[in-house]
């Protein structure tokens, strides 16, 4: 299975927006994100097999049929920096597949930063 993520880096003025994609080439059973902060911590953040799942200002949404998985974050914060993981099984025996993003130090909202907006449709390139 080859899982994608997009786009692969990128960085946020504090309290702005954005959607983090995940595509996967073949049906998941399960899609798993997690966040790795730059102290080398990993969190999981969601499971979520299909639908939409949130906690606080992070909501994540997997749509089977169309082989992709969002996170969006809402309103960053500089604690939200570091590399994100969507890993994704599927029942055939082989490993897991995972690939990563990074969100890079978000700067405070008073200084120059590029700001990335949200998709239209969750797994629109």
């Amino acid at each position: 299975m080859d899982v994608a993520q997009s786009p692969p880096a990128l960085s946020l003025q504090e309290g702005a927006s954005s959607t983090l994609r995940c595509n996967f080439s073949t049906f998941a059973d399960s899609v798993q994100w997690y966040l790795q902060n730059p102290g080398g911590r990993l969190i999981h953040l969601f499971y979520v097999p299909s639908g939409t799942k949130r906690d606080g200002r992070l909501n994540a949404t997997t749509v089977p049929a169309e082989r992709c998985s969002s996170l969006h974050i809402s309103s960053s914060k500089t604690t939200d920096s570091g590399t994100y993981f969507c890993a994704v099984q599927h029942s055939a025996p082989q490993a897991p597949a995972a690939s990563t993003q990074t969100l890079r130090g978000l700067s405070p909202s008073s200084s120059h930063s590029h700001t990335v907006r949200p998709p239209q449709g969750i797994c629109s390139a």
